[in-house]
């Protein structure tokens, strides 16, 4: 089957623009990870975000942790990433962090990888017809 030179180019730009975006937002989860640095924390509070869209406003639910280090030290985070219902105060939770800088830490769990997955799930068909287009 032949394929278009620039139906080809266009299908693997498409893809290789998901790996590109997926391999961005895995950068952090990746350090966190290879800092070695891992945690049981609690969720102390959560503070409510409003985000305005075309289906209207909705409102998200950014924890804030507390961990210990091995060292004794108390560390307290707000997390960068939440969900609609607000986690239970008291909850635990995983954490990664930087064992250099304990306070640079991240909840841990599959929503750290959903997104770098979904593209490259999502990426990798376009990627594939665009490279046996161009061979």
């Amino acid at each position: 089957m032949t394929v278009d030179p620039v139906l080809a180019w266009a299908f693997g730009g498409n893809g290789a623009f998901a790996w590109t975006v997926a391999g961005l937002l895995a950068r952090k989860p990746l350090r966190m990870v290879r800092a070695g640095g891992r945690a049981k924390g609690t969720i102390e509070s959560s503070d409510a975000v409003q985000v305005s869209g075309k289906s209207g406003t909705r409102t998200y639910y950014l924890p804030t942790v507390s961990f210990e280090t091995p060292k004794g030290e108390r560390i307290v985070f707000k997390s960068e990433s939440g969900g609609a219902v607000p986690p239970a105060k008291g909850s635990q939770v995983d954490v990664l962090y930087d064992l250099a800088n304990p306070r640079e830490a991240v909840v841990g769990g599959l929503r750290l990888w959903i997104f770098p997955i979904a593209l490259i799930v999502l990426g990798s068909p376009f990627l594939a017809v665009g490279i046996a287009g161009l061979s």
